[in-house]
């Protein structure tokens, strides 16, 4: 229960300080009321008893961090150099190193202490690192491809200690030879796995968290060329409700003479809170179908496809409420020249909508491009670069379309059809535009389907639900274009 309280302490404890950072802005700007005062006197108080009840917690932890080291010398020692290796490192596949490892014998030996978060975060992500190369070694469909890998990898070793841990944490417990069993049985035969179901793992009766191999959060599918936001945004992931990160406008800088004082330049910070909202994909068949297919197998890509394409209308042309918040409704939008309406996009509003772009989101950190639906693209296809021109504004000679030096990418759900208003196109920095995953996909199977009279119809469904937010950190980064009459 101590250790449980002490996680507790440590997430209240960041959620004060975000508030205290929030309310100081306000008093240094004379913006704070009585009430304002008052709450930032409560948070500093609440933040002085939290931190007294924190240090036995804390001590705690250590002494116990250091009996779990000394038992794990053993299991986590470096292979004798006489004793051959039966399975091939990621680096000796042709994968990328990612820092300095530990080898480990067995990275699922005393998983209930690991569960329990009796082991050393170190030595956690370490087993979870030893476990990833045992994946990449793999030939059967449970293997990871060499960027899956990388970017797994990338999670527990580079996305800081408590987050990392975290994630490695998961990967454990969701791919343990059992599990991997057991989840294989749940989905040929859910009916029968049901009551055995890894209840502890689980936030639902019955169901399994994907396996860490699978699950889209963790390693980041394929996405084609129709939803290229993943490819191209800001990817953050967590393991808690929120996602905070830190905005600025920047320092500006100032010419003084000799003798003069500096002015004032410090920057002001904003805050930029992404919250994850829950999305689920249901579907069902007969049971005859369910018993002769190879619903294991077949599953996890179906709900990776269905992922994929429910988020790539959200990146679009998200509102924001129950869904993330897409690209194009968060822009700043200018208005196309008229006569647009019916013909598109023309050379001049382009040139307008990359020259509206601000200097700081075209600078040699961005990471520009357009996004368009295929209808766009091949209208812009038929447009001169300059009056009088006989090529293209559009170059196809890479394997990505660029327009005006930057990739023109084809987004689905952005509008096709040229009418009044209709968003057809955007230009912006996409590193600006974050996607926030909260990890861990879970599946639910349900034997009973239900018909409009409450009576079975003889088939069983499987519900899977995640969650994933998206936002852009500034509408001055992004600007969308609009058609007028």
């Amino acid at each position: 229960m101590g250790l449980k309280r002490a996680d507790e302490i440590r997430t209240r404890m960041d959620s004060i300080r975000s508030d205290l950072a929030t309310l100081e802005k306000l008093d240094q700007n004379g913006e704070a009321d009585e009430t304002a005062h008052q709450r930032l006197d409560d948070l500093l108080a609440e933040s002085d008893l939290l931190a007294e009840e924190l240090k036995p917690l804390a001590e705690r932890e250590e002494r116990i961090a250091r009996v779990q080291r000394a038992s794990l010398v053993e299991a986590n020692r470096d292979e004798p150099a006489d004793e051959p290796r039966t399975e091939r490192s990621i680096s000796e596949r042709g994968a990328p190193e990612l820092g300095r490892r530990r080898s480990i014998r067995n990275p699922y030996e005393n998983l209930d202490a690991v569960r329990g978060g009796l082991v050393e975060p170190a030595d956690v992500r370490a087993r979870a690192v030893a476990a990833i190369e045992q994946y990449a070694a793999r030939s059967d469909h449970w293997a990871l491809a060499h960027d899956g890998a990388e970017q797994a990898t990338k999670l527990v070793e580079k996305t800081g200690a408590r987050f990392g841990t975290a994630v490695a944490r998961q990967m454990l417990i969701t791919s343990t030879p059992e599990y991997l069993a057991a989840f294989q049985s749940y989905m040929e035969d859910p009916g029968g796995m049901s009551s055995r179901a890894a209840l502890s793992l689980t936030p639902a009766n019955g169901g399994y968290l994907v396996p860490f191999t699978l699950d889209p959060t963790i390693i980041l599918t394929n996405n084609g060329s129709a939803n290229p936001y993943r490819a191209y945004a800001t990817i953050k992931t967590t393991a808690t409700n929120d996602w905070n990160g830190v905005t600025s406008a920047g320092v500006s800088a100032e010419w003084t003479a000799e003798g003069i004082e500096a002015a004032d330049a410090s920057p002001t910070v904003g805050q930029l809170k992404i919250t994850p909202q829950k999305a689920d994909a249901y579907l069902f068949g007969s049971y005859e179908v369910l018993g002769d297919s190879d619903i294991a197998q077949q599953l996890p890509e179906l709900l990776a496809d269905a992922k994929d394409r429910l988020e790539e209308s959200a990146f679009a042309v998200g509102t924001g409420t129950g869904q993330p918040w897409g690209v194009l409704a968060r822009g700043t939008t200018l208005a196309a020249a008229a006569g647009t309406a019916a013909t598109g996009p023309t050379a001049a509003s382009v040139y307008s909508l990359m020259g509206a772009l601000p200097a700081r989101w075209r600078g040699p950190r961005a990471n520009n491009v357009w996004l368009a639906n295929l209808t766009t693209i091949n209208a812009l296809r038929n447009v001169p670069s300059f009056t009088g021109s006989t090529t293209s504004i559009v170059n196809d000679n890479g394997d990505v379309p660029t327009l005006l030096g930057k990739p023109l990418l084809e987004s689905t759900s952005v509008v096709g059809a040229f009418a009044n208003a209709a968003k057809v196109l955007a230009f912006g920095d996409m590193r600006q535009y974050y996607i926030v995953d909260r990890i861990g996909m879970s599946v639910v199977y349900d034997p009973v389907v239900l018909g409009a009279n409450r009576r079975p119809t003889g088939q069983g469904a499987w519900y899977a639900f995640w969650r994933v937010g998206a936002d852009v950190s500034t509408a001055g980064a992004f600007r969308v274009l609009t058609l007028t009459t």
